[in-house]
């Protein structure tokens, strides 16, 4: 497959389905080597010279996925968004939270990339992200001007095992800004998890959301590793097949894309095996076992509109406050008013000195995206930046004022990442883990020897010696 860069205003197909690869351990080193040598600031995921320990070239993971998409005629545009310079790290489980920091700016610089580039205003819009790259998907499917038809995520990491090691997505606040449906008012979103998903659909205010359980097993590999790798990228071949085979109905096959009723869908399947992949049953939650109704969005707990104002010109282009967050704070919101602008300036923003936010004075960014999700960090202290970067043309006079700073919070919303919170975990699963398997050994050691009490005293003595 040969791929090409993406001029403004080159893409003119009905149909733009957008690929988003997701954290890529152990290619930190080799991605900076090459950027290095070739004298650019970032290498593409489609290099070559990407390979893992395998042999396996990065792209040749996602090519049957795109491929099958290209696939599917003329009136189709594949793109491929690439942030291999910020989700590549080193090898190591708790890496994975360095990645994931880079999916809010680079959400916002896909919603950006795809303004520039899309010259149909009537394109429909496929947004598809695979682990991380589901989060970044739906960070530029809430900083788009006009939603996307579809939102697709290959199994976003949510469930324990990725929150404790600060894998996780932590979409679930942002979901509902986008407001799933199944109408043509807003996205569809569908989400298939194959290791670390978790449904969403059960969540306030993404009812509209389908979820599909796969089963995508854990084959024999050398390693552990490998083995849960390629579990989770089973969600991206699984996809690939439903494209294939959309006659199948599931998948892409009843996408709205494909002109197929997504009215009639259930919240949740799951697929029976993998030997009949897209044979899927539909799997019915608690409340509709014990029939219950859904429940209603759950409203915020609090929102705490800060006196935060923060002022951006050209002979001030930064600025800076400190905020107070409190445990439960999810979301940060504000306003953004530009003024005097030739549409060339860029709005950044920081948390922590953590790039969260950038939007071109050109595309102004909808309310829906005017938020930094609160995925790091514990209560406490806070700095959020601002930044102005100016264009070329001296006559502009740009004002950028930024308002209207608020606070929200949930009743559930899951704790941010931090390592101290992690360490803790560690030693608490430890703790508990090393308790059971101390009394389980010492309940057996006095069963076994409960057992051999009927045994004549010779024969027990000979057996406790061996025990």
């Amino acid at each position: 497959m040969i791929f090409h860069p993406v001029e403004e205003s080159s893409v003119t197909e009905r149909y733009v389905h957008v690929f988003v690869h997701g954290w890529q351990p152990g290619f930190r080193l080799q991605e900076r080597l090459h950027a290095i040598t070739d004298l650019v600031p970032a290498l593409p995921a489609w290099d070559p010279r990407l390979v893992d320990p395998v042999g396996r070239t990065l792209s040749s993971y996602h090519v049957e996925l795109l491929g099958a998409l290209e696939a599917l005629g003329p009136d189709h545009c594949v793109l491929h968004y690439s942030w291999i310079d910020e989700s590549a790290t080193d090898v190591g489980v708790m890496m994975a939270h360095r990645s994931r920091q880079a999916t809010q700016v680079n959400g916002r610089r896909l919603a950006a990339a795809l303004q520039q580039s899309l010259k149909n205003p009537q394109a429909q819009l496929h947004l598809i992200g695979h682990s991380h790259g589901s989060a970044v998907a739906v960070h530029a499917a809430a900083a788009l001007g006009r939603a996307p038809r579809q939102v697709t995520l290959l199994d976003a990491p949510e469930n324990r095992l990725s929150r404790l090691s600060g894998a996780a997505d932590l979409i679930d606040v942002v979901l509902p800004r986008i407001r799933p449906t199944r109408d043509d008012e807003g996205p569809f979103v569908d989400s298939y998890a194959s290791v670390f998903g978790r449904p969403y659909h059960r969540k306030g205010g993404m009812s509209a959301v389908v979820d599909v359980s796969l089963y995508a097993g854990l084959a024999l590999r050398p390693t552990f590793f490998e083995a849960v790798s390629e579990a989770h990228l089973y969600a991206v071949d699984w996809y690939a097949l439903s494209v294939r085979e959309a006659a199948r109905g599931v998948g892409y096959g009843w996408s709205p894309l494909h002109d197929a009723d997504v009215g009639h869908l259930s919240s949740y399947y799951h697929s029976r095996g993998r030997k009949k992949p897209l044979v899927l049953g539909r799997r019915a939650g608690l409340q509709q076992l014990m029939g219950a109704q859904r429940p209603l969005p759950v409203p915020h707990r609090d929102s705490r509109v800060t006196d935060v104002e923060l002022h951006l010109n050209r002979r001030f282009p930064a600025s800076a406050k400190v905020l107070r967050l409190l445990p439960g704070d999810g979301l940060i919101t504000f306003d953004i008013e530009v003024s005097g602008s030739d549409g060339t300036e860029q709005i950044l923003l920081e948390l922590d000195a953590v790039p969260v936010f950038i939007s071109l004075a050109r595309y102004p960014v909808p309310a829906s995206g005017r938020y930094i999700a609160l995925a790091d960090g514990s209560a406490g202290d806070h700095l959020l930046t601002a930044r102005l970067v100016t264009g070329s043309s001296a006559e502009a006079d740009p004002r950028v004022l930024i308002t209207d700073v608020t606070i929200v919070s949930w009743p559930d919303v899951q704790p941010g990442f931090t390592m101290e919170r992690v360490a803790m975990q560690t030693f608490v699963s430890g703790l508990v883990v090393g308790t059971a398997g101390t009394l389980f050994t010492q309940m057996a050691w006095r069963f076994a020897r409960w057992m051999l009490r009927p045994l004549p005293r010779v024969v027990r003595a000979l057996l406790a010696e061996r025990l």
